[in-house]
C-alpha cells in the first residue's frame, strides 16, 4: 500500500514481541513475550501502513539499535528493553500513560526484518463469558482494543541485511497528520523529509492521471474536470486518499450509477497507490494547487455574476425556462447586501 509491499502485507508474521509500561515514575524492564494474539496485532500493524514522510538522521541511536537487533549482535529482548527505556526517559509529564509494544516481524525472506514500535492506550473493558450456561461479565483492567484511536504513537522500520532503511512510517495521535511530536521525533532521531508541497504535487499528479482514464464519466472536458477537482481539494483543511477520491467523484457526472462510481474509485486509489499517498493525511499547499478558476457571466439585462467554477451545478444552478434561463444561487448566508454608486 504505502510502506508495506503487497508481498509483505500477505506474508508477514510476528517473530518476537515485548511490552513495557511507560509514563510511570520508574522504568521496569520486562522479558520478551511468547507471541500471542498474532492475528489481532498484525491487523493493527497493517492498519498503520502509511507513506513515510520522516527519515532517520545519520547518527540515530534508535536506527543503530534496530540494526544490531536484526544482525543479532544484540538480542531482541535486550535491544527492545533499551529502546523502551530511552522512550520512557523522554516521556513528558503531560503525555498520557500507555504501553509500548516492540514487534519484530519477518517472512520467508531471511534478509528482511521489520520493526514496529507502538504506544497503545490502556483501556478498561468488560468481557462476557459463558459458564455452565450462565452469562458472566468479567472486568479486564488492562485491555487493548481494535480501534486506531487507541494507538497514541507508532513507527515502522524496515531493515534488510542488517541495514535499516532511512525512510520510516510514523503516526502520532497528538499531532495533525503527518506530523509527529517533538519527544517522539527526538526518540526516533528523525527529520521530516517530505513536505506538504511535495505531497500536494503528488496528489495533483494522481488526479491528473485519473481524470485521463475516466473521460467517459465526465460531464465536460478532462481539463475542466481536473480544474474542478483541484478547486475542491483547495477548499479542504486536510487531504487524504478518501478526500481525493471524493474530489474526483464530484468532478464526474451527477447521474452516474453505483457501478461507475466504484470504477472511478478503483482508478483513483490505484493512482494514489502509485504516488505513495495511501495512509497519509496532510495540509494542502494552496499555492501548489493554484488559484481557483472563476466563472463570469453577463446577461442581456446587464447583470454580471462571478463565482468559483467548482460550485457550478451545486450552489449555482442554471436551467432553461421557456425562452430564457433561470439562474439560482443557494446560500447559507448573504454577507453583503447594499446599493453601490455607479
Amino acid at each position: 500500500m504505502a510502506f508495506f509491499t503487497d508481498i509483505e502485507r500477505s506474508t508477514l508474521r510476528i517473530n518476537n514481541m515485548i511490552l513495557h509500561v511507560v509514563g510511570t515514575d520508574s522504568f521496569t524492564p520486562e522479558s520478551a513475550r511468547v507471541v500471542e494474539h498474532e492475528t489481532f496485532f498484525l491487523s493493527r500493524l497493517l492498519d498503520l501502513d502509511a507513506t513515510p514522510v520522516y527519515s532517520f538522521n545519520e547518527n540515530s541511536r534508535t536506527k543503530r539499535m534496530l540494526e544490531d537487533m536484526a544482525k543479532h549482535t544484540v538480542s531482541f529482548e535486550l535491544g527492545a528493553q533499551t529502546l523502551s527505556r530511552d522512550f520512557s526517559k523522554l516521556h513528558l509529564g503531560a503525555a498520557k500513560d500507555g504501553a509500548l509494544f516492540v514487534f519484530e516481524l519477518g517472512n520467508d525472506d531471511p534478509a528482511l526484518r521489520i520493526y514496529s514500535l507502538i504506544k497503545y492506550d490502556y483501556s478498561e473493558a468488560i468481557e462476557q463469558t459463558e459458564t455452565n450456561g450462565e452469562s458472566l461479565l468479567r472486568k479486564i483492567v488492562t485491555a487493548f482494543i481494535a480501534d486506531r484511536k487507541a494507538i497514541q504513537k507508532a513507527a515502522i522500520v524496515r531493515v534488510r541485511s542488517g541495514v535499516g532503511e532511512v525512510a520510516i512510517a510514523t503516526r502520532d495521535r497528538a499531532k495533525a497528520q503527518p506530523d509527529i511530536g517533538d519527544y517522539f521525533a527526538t526518540f526516533l532521531d528523525v527529520t521530516r523529509t517530505l513536505n506538504d508541497t511535495e505531497l500536494t504535487e503528488r496528489a495533483k499528479s494522481a488526479v491528473r492521471e485519473a481524470v485521463g482514464e475516466i473521460k467517459e464519466f465526465l460531464p465536460s472536458t478532462p481539463a475542466k474536470a481536473y480544474s474542478r477537482a483541484l478547486s475542491i481539494l483547495r477548499d479542504r483543511v486536510q487531504l487524504d486518499e478518501e478526500g481525493i477520491v471524493e474530489a474526483l467523484l464530484s468532478a464526474a457526472k451527477e447521474t452516474l450509477g453505483e457501478d461507475d462510481r466504484l470504477k472511478i474509485r478503483a482508478i483513483a486509489l490505484r493512482k494514489l497507490k502509485s504516488k505513495k499517498l495511501i495512509g497519509v493525511a496532510f495540509r494542502p499547499d494552496k499555492n501548489a494547487l493554484g488559484r481557483p478558476a472563476l466563472h463570469r457571466m453577463k446577461t442581456i439585462e446587464n447583470i454580471t455574476i462571478t463565482y468559483p467554477e467548482h460550485i457550478a451545478g451545486n450552489i449555482v444552478q442554471r436551467e432553461q425556462v421557456g425562452d430564457g434561463e433561470l439562474i439560482s444561487i443557494r446560500t447559507q448566508k448573504i454577507t453583503e447586501d447594499e446599493i453601490v454608486a455607479r
